[in-house]
């Protein structure tokens, strides 16, 4: 074992030189038109439960404690660190994602740790983040490049249930120019859970919905043309009325604001299972802008891809096939990664 982990601090390391001067990488395919055109990968991942191991009085975090029902340790809390970094560096090959957009993090401390102890930060990672209202302090984020985005902007929406006496995670709204060629709208979403089961617990998504639609209708009244995207775990699959009507997301079309790309998934057949079945919960969605070809920056495919590394499973002895390898199974520690799976789209940005 200690091996092993001196081989992947070596890794890491040749990664970090290799793509220490990293900005885009060319290509030339039959969505670009010209071989100076740039990919991009964007990138959306709930990674559960990434808690420091400090209390915090103002949140329900004792769970997440050395002395908590977890155990969760310095060192628990590094192999996650180690686990998550994993994943980013490998999701996208060769091509590290520009942007990627992030849920269930604990707070800023977490996420620059994350960043510096994973050598993310010396490949030009940086990140944003507020602090949410949320009842257990886990929020939504955003890291990214900066040689690839320059953020302009970014606030917090609040998701507000007080009618329900609950709060939730805000959808954070980035707003920066991809490669200095055109500007970029970002909501990263985490809205609420299914407990007490999905037809009882949807009117607080559709609170989320119509909060992500208020977001983006002013963005839109602004300039019909915007580049929009909405990612994030929405705990609805992507064929549900409120994916489909209020978000107004359904399948390419031009009468449509969005287009929800998880609606056209490769990769896996999907991103969190319960029980026996597989839900696609964990989306990305884009303005029509981004399916023109006349657009200086465009999807390179109208499809998401579920990324599905073969280290992110175990064997299911429960249910049959492969479940996700998780940080804990129920409360015994097994140092996975997430009970949910990354997804990925490209970008193409015109020279």
């Amino acid at each position: 074992m200690k091996i092993f982990k001196i081989y992947y601090k070596i890794i890491i390391l040749l990664i970090i030189i290799i793509f220490s001067s990293y900005k885009t990488i060319p290509f030339s395919t039959e969505s670009s038109n010209s071989k100076n055109d740039t990919i991009v990968g964007i990138m959306f991942y709930n990674v559960e439960n990434m808690f420091d191991i400090y209390e915090d009085s103002l949140k329900n975090d004792k769970e997440f404690l050395p002395s908590g029902s977890r155990r969760w340790t310095y060192k628990r809390m590094k192999q996650k660190f180690t686990n998550i970094s994993r994943v980013i560096l490998n999701a996208g090959g060769w091509n590290l994602p520009v942007i990627v957009g992030l849920c269930e993090v604990e707070n800023s401390f977490v996420l620059n740790s994350f960043l510096y102890e994973t050598g993310l930060y010396n490949l030009g990672y940086r990140y944003v983040h507020y602090e949410s209202p949320d009842e257990r302090g886990i929020d939504v984020a955003l890291i990214y490049k900066k040689k690839c985005f320059e953020v302009i902007d970014s606030q917090p929406y609040m998701v507000d249930l007080s009618s329900f006496k609950h709060f939730t995670r805000d959808i954070l709204y980035v707003k920066g120019v991809l490669l200095e060629k055109d500007t970029l709208h970002l909501l990263v979403n985490h809205w609420p859970s299914r407990l007490g089961g999905a037809i009882a617990s949807s009117p607080r998504r559709e609170i989320a919905a119509n909060t992500a639609k208020k977001i983006c209708d002013s963005i839109l009244f602004y300039n019909v043309n915007a580049n929009i995207i909405i990612m994030g775990d929405f705990n609805e699959d992507p064929d549900t009325r409120i994916m489909t009507e209020i978000i107004d997301a359904g399948k390419k079309n031009d009468t449509l604001k969005f287009v929800n790309l998880a609606r056209h998934a490769e990769g896996y057949q999907g991103t969190i299972k319960y029980q026996h079945t597989w839900s696609i919960f964990d989306q990305i969605i884009v303005s029509q802008s981004l399916l023109n070809d006349s657009s200086k920056i465009k999807v390179r495919k109208p499809v998401m891809t579920i990324i599905s590394l073969p280290f992110l499973f175990e064997a299911d002895p429960t249910y049959g096939g492969q479940r996700l390898f998780r940080t804990y199974s129920g409360y015994k520690y097994t140092g996975g990664f997430s009970d949910h799976l990354p997804v990925w789209i490209d970008l193409v940005v015109k020279d």
